[in-house]
């Protein structure tokens, strides 16, 4: 198991930095009082006409569905039908295959999966493990279950970290936060609806490595003494309205929705403590919550949809 660590690594996929363009750091792992919970806030950019980039996030979070939809042995199949044939056609089979598994409901919140999906890859290194997105039978509903499994070893102690992941964009705050952490609560407390959660994982486990996977099993079999070596964590994604930013063009700048969102975390991290413990023992549990304040969650989903659409 020496190599494990660095093998779950090179399942990264993309550059981190990208992201950079499109939103900016507030702050990062700021602990929330009486939990063992961390917070991370971010803001979206703007552009040279002192315009909020939400277009320009959605276009982004687009270009990435393949990655986040596809499982890595279809994606490696079709590069190297193609380096065989000197095409791309078998790629973009992928990406039309991909806009299909995304929902066209209106009230989708798929843009803030695909957000889950970014943070959980870039800003904490952890990867995607499983590709739920392939395994909807129904491009017009929602797979039910977590929004995300992510994963990482942790050499010190050898212990395997799963991720469940959780998303919620609504306008409202205080929902946001309310829908998110009773959704993760089953799946940290270990209740029956992670059963099927975890068969999936254990079934359709694609990590390109032979070795690995069956390293990983081992972590995920009831009967193996490396199972009490499994831990649970949270991963959560929070998008809700915020008027710190500008209603028009020019009529404020980046650093000033920036001081403007920075003064309100100390009030938002309140409440998200108070749910947390009034969730108890979920305040106990590790969990990384990302929150980013949105001109419009409405038009974050119209504007996503018609990216994927369109792409």
């Amino acid at each position: 198991m020496s190599d494990v660590l660095d093998k779950i690594e090179q399942l990264l996929r993309g550059n981190s930095n990208d992201i950079n363009g499109y939103l900016r750091v507030i702050t990062n792992e700021v602990s929330l009082d009486d939990t063992s919970s961390m917070a991370y806030y971010h803001m979206i950019r703007l552009n040279g006409n002192k315009e909020t980039r939400v277009k320009d996030l959605a276009n982004y979070l687009s270009s990435l569905i393949i990655d986040y939809a596809i499982p890595r042995k279809q994606i490696l199949d079709a590069q190297e039908k193609d380096r065989v044939e000197n095409t791309t056609r078998h790629v973009r089979e992928l990406s039309k295959k991909a806009k299909k598994l995304f929902t066209q409901l209106k009230k989708t919140g798929e843009g803030g999966e695909m957000l889950l999906y970014v943070f959980a890859q870039h800003v904490m290194k952890i990867p995607q493990v499983l590709c739920k997105m392939s395994l909807k039978t129904d491009g017009a509903l929602h797979f039910q279950g977590t929004d995300g499994l992510h994963m990482k070893y942790d050499a010190n102690s050898q212990s395997l970290i799963l991720y469940w992941g959780e998303s919620k964009v609504y306008s409202d705050i205080d929902q946001g936060m309310r829908d998110c952490l009773n959704s993760i609560k089953p799946y940290l407390f270990r209740e029956e609806a992670i059963d099927r959660d975890m068969e999936l994982f254990r079934d359709n486990i694609d990590l390109i490595d032979e070795e690995l996977e069956n390293a990983i099993i081992e972590y995920l079999n009831p009967d193996s003494d490396k199972f009490g070596k499994l831990e649970f964590r949270g991963i959560c994604f929070i998008g809700f309205d915020d008027e710190s930013y500008p209603d028009r063009p020019n009529s404020k700048t980046e650093e000033e929705v920036f001081v403007e969102i920075e003064g309100k975390i100390a009030d938002w991290n309140k409440k998200l403590s108070k749910k947390l413990k009034n969730r108890a023992p979920l305040d106990t549990y590790k969990m990384d919550i990302f929150l980013l304040p949105f001109p419009s969650v409405e038009i974050f989903r119209k504007t996503f949809l018609e990216e994927v659409r369109d792409g």
